[in-house]
């Protein structure tokens, strides 16, 4: 009887063996295309790096102390997820709930968010049903950051005139943009 268990054994391990040696090619391969791809059968995408929300953190608190007025800046990755923040010394309340908001409407309408109040202001109706949710606002301070074309996230800045919102969110991702 240990006999027969111990072939049993013997062909269970040579079988295993077996597997191993006819699985390891591919195991191999999948491997190759993981760390090409990202993950097993999918490609990569670029995504936000925490070096370019530095960037354009950077390049708005020093824009932002440029023009004199404290900002709340909100940097999303390109799910609408914050990578990164900084809110200034005496920046206003009110900046909390808008900059957000900046910052999900550029990336949902993969534009800036004073264009878009320019391109909706006359269509009140429109305008409307888009700021009726609670979750959009048309106001400067919301850009998508795209660079080589491919949209990587949103700045939402916030604390100043929409002008000033808007130049700073500018400032900043020109700054990314000559770095890229």
């Amino acid at each position: 009887m240990s006999n027969e268990i111990s072939r049993r054994n013997m062909l269970g391990v040579g079988a295993g063996m077996t597997a191993a040696a006819l699985a390891a090619p591919m195991l191999s391969a999948i491997s190759a295309q993981a760390q090409t791809s990202g993950a097993l059968g999918t490609s990569t995408k670029p995504t936000m790096s925490l070096l370019d929300a530095r960037t354009l953190l950077d390049a708005a608190e020093l824009r932002s102390t440029q023009i004199n007025v404290p900002m709340y800046v909100l940097v999303v990755d390109e799910s609408g997820r914050e990578k990164a923040s900084i809110r200034m010394d005496g920046n206003g309340l009110a900046s909390l709930t808008l900059v957000p908001m900046k910052a999900h409407t550029s990336l949902a309408f993969r534009a800036a968010t004073e264009v878009l109040a320019e391109r909706f202001g006359a269509n009140t109706a429109r305008l409307n049903s888009f700021t009726g949710t609670g979750e959009f606002v048309f106001v400067g301070g919301g850009l998508p950051i795209v660079v080589k074309d491919r949209l990587l996230g949103a700045i939402g800045v916030g604390g100043g005139s929409p002008e000033q919102d808007a130049d700073v969110a500018k400032f900043a991702l020109d700054a990314l943009l000559r770095r890229a």
